[in-house]
């Protein structure tokens, strides 16, 4: 596991040809690369079992095949999320399990289980979890409640960043993350979707008056000709490509994106930054 990722150079899809470099260190799932030479990173995907988040995890592969996506980093369904997480956090990490090279498992925990939230995470992370994902909309909290604090440190404690969903009307504003980060400035946070779309305009403020060291954005659900300014606002280190599959197809998010913010000019975007995030 020492030995993880180097600069390499790589075409990055059938659609656009793009030569990028990437250096990202301490990366916990080795890479095996032949002519490949760049490693392109999916952010947020769930390959689920119901619903609109149905998805084998051997349909992601061949999704991930067919756009030249490397990787990706994946996460429990909804129902995984608000109850039934040690169900969900063991059927991702088993997922991960099968493709050790293509997938990196996060987990979801509802804070609302206290102690047991603790103890789910800390068993998560000991098996390779990467990531701790809440949804406050579908978990039944608002972000800046006190509920969340000790699996918040928790975390901070482990390592690992926290994803936040946001963009759900009431519980979803970038704005409660912002705060929850400022309480919480050892933990790093995720923010999904940038507020997409229900509290999109909450973004210029926060990227131009209120952006913290420990936050970071991730793109899906982001209107591909908005992400340039809130790059030339923050910075492309600040920034996470994430196609949230299956709700939205990866292919056509990375195409669209490139139109916006070329692959070749923002390897941090692609996968740089998650690499470096979740290596930590």
């Amino acid at each position: 596991m020492d030995q993880l990722f180097n600069s390499r150079s790589v075409r990055i899809s059938s659609t656009f040809c793009a030569h990028v470099l990437l250096d990202a260190h301490h990366f916990p799932i080795v890479f095996s690369v032949s002519t490949k030479t760049q490693v392109i990173i999916d952010g947020y995907c769930t390959p689920g079992t119901e619903r609109d988040t149905y998805l084998p995890v051997s349909d992601l592969i061949r999704q991930m095949n067919g756009a030249d996506i490397d990787m990706a980093l994946i996460a429990p369904e909804d129902r995984e999320l608000a109850v039934n997480n040690i169900e969900g956090n063991d059927r991702i990490l088993d997922a991960a399990a099968q493709y050790p090279d293509r997938l990196v498992p996060s987990c979801g925990i509802n804070p609302w289980y206290g102690s047991n939230a603790v103890r789910e995470l800390e068993r998560c992370v000991e098996l390779g979890a990467r990531m701790l994902v809440l949804s406050p909309a579908i978990q039944g909290f608002i972000p800046t409640d006190d509920v969340a604090d000790e699996l918040l440190q928790c975390a901070a404690r482990l390592r690992v960043p926290v994803y936040f969903h946001t963009g759900s009307h009431g519980s979803g504003g970038p704005t409660q993350v912002v705060l929850v980060a400022e309480k919480h400035a050892s933990t790093n946070f995720i923010m999904g979707h940038c507020g997409s779309t229900d509290y999109a305009w909450d973004m210029p403020g926060i990227l131009e008056h209120h952006l913290l060291e420990n936050v970071w954005f991730e793109l899906s659900f982001v209107r591909p000709w908005i992400a340039p300014s809130y790059i030339e606002a923050a910075g492309s280190e600040r920034f996470i490509w994430g196609s949230s599959s299956p709700r939205n197809c990866p292919t056509f998010e990375l195409q669209q994106l490139d139109r916006h913010l070329p692959v070749d000019h923002h390897p941090d975007i692609y996968g740089g930054n998650l690499a470096k995030l979740i290596g930590d």
